[in-house]
């Protein structure tokens, strides 16, 4: 049993490192000269990447990765409604005493329209690249070290996608090292349910 579950944990380890790779390969971006090049090429290359390593999620997941009941339960939607409320409580606070819209008006409502179509698609593929990530580096700790009561996919989360945000900025590089945790919460919350967690972290991303 215990080397079945190293073999798993190391599996786990090895996808969580993929997405990883991926989620990075947006620095080709940064280096482009060509801006519609720039502006196009994460989202294709997160796209192919994202569902590609959903489609081996699922074919991996045998219950074990994440919750595969499609029904939303009662549980389900108090969290999808807590996390509305929470988004816009913290979306009216950041606005009254800083004057930051949210994410969907910034980037959603651009007068470019090719910037506003790229992350109309951009975003949405970030978060599931996020939670893919959770999910493989929770199973991955958890079958290595027994251990299921930590958070590994939190803590993964903080230091292999927030922390690389420090190349924009240190401030930007530790509120998302810090929202790493934040995104987490629907995740645990719904007892790793992949869709509610999804839907929880879309929403929070673009109304913060």
């Amino acid at each position: 049993m215990e080397k079945e579950n190293y073999k798993k944990g190391i599996q786990a380890l090895y996808m969580m490192f993929l997405v990883w790779i991926v989620i990075e390969c947006d620095f080709i971006s940064a280096v482009l000269p060509n801006q519609i090049l720039a502006l196009g090429i994460s989202p294709v290359i997160w796209g192919i990447g994202a569902f590609f390593i959903l489609n081996k999620m699922r074919k991996q997941n045998a219950g074990e990765l994440y919750q595969t009941n499609d029904i939303f339960t009662g549980r389900d939607w108090l969290i999808i409604f807590f996390v509305v409320m929470g988004s816009i409580s913290l979306c009216v606070r950041n606005y009254v005493y800083i004057g930051m819209r949210p994410l969907i008006i910034r980037e959603f409502f651009s007068s470019y329209p090719l910037y506003t179509l790229r992350n109309i698609l951009y975003y949405p593929l970030e978060i599931l690249l996020m939670l893919e990530l959770l999910i493989y580096a929770q199973r991955a700790g958890d079958c290595l070290t027994q251990k299921s009561t930590i958070p590994w996919g939190a803590l993964v989360l903080f230091f292999l996608w927030g922390l690389p945000h420090l190349y924009h900025g240190v401030t930007d590089g530790i509120v998302s090292a810090l929202n790493a945790f934040i995104y987490a919460i629907p995740f645990y919350a719904s007892g790793k349910k992949l869709k509610v967690s999804y839907i929880s972290m879309l929403i929070l991303w673009l109304l913060v």
